[in-house]
């Protein structure tokens, strides 16, 4: 039985995906006990990096197949449209919620930072 990594990565990208919705969507209220900080980073902005780096490395790997290049464009521009409507559209879906610039700019960063780790994988594979 051959092993379909292909399948995988699609079924983590769904998951990924999915954990993302919720996390943009879902209501959030920190407790007093909760840092606002971290290594004098807004904790809120370091959530946001981290929440939208993996959509340019499980998306690659998950839609690749002739161009791997092109696929990371694809890949990239579809990462910052999501980013962009789910931080738009939070506000509508849980008042409790509201659009921060900044926010979008820790999205799109951490889009960029994963764009940039596929680069430098995919350079590394093609010496190989």
């Amino acid at each position: 039985m051959k092993f379909n990594t292909q399948f995988i990565w699609a079924i983590a990208f769904l998951l990924y995906i999915a954990a993302l919705a919720w996390l943009c969507f879902g209501s959030f209220t920190p407790g007093p006990d909760v840092p606002r900080e971290w290594m004098g980073l807004q904790l809120d902005k370091c959530v946001h990096f981290l929440m939208f780096m993996p959509f340019p490395v499980l998306g690659t790997l998950t839609f690749h197949n002739h161009s791997w290049w092109r696929t990371l464009c694809w890949v990239t521009l579809s990462a910052n449209v999501i980013a962009t409507i789910f931080e738009r559209f939070q506000t509508r879906i849980n008042p409790e919620r509201f659009t921060d610039p900044a926010d979008l700019n820790a999205n799109l960063l951490g889009i960029t930072t994963g764009l940039l780790l596929m680069v430098i994988i995919g350079l590394a594979a093609k010496k190989k």
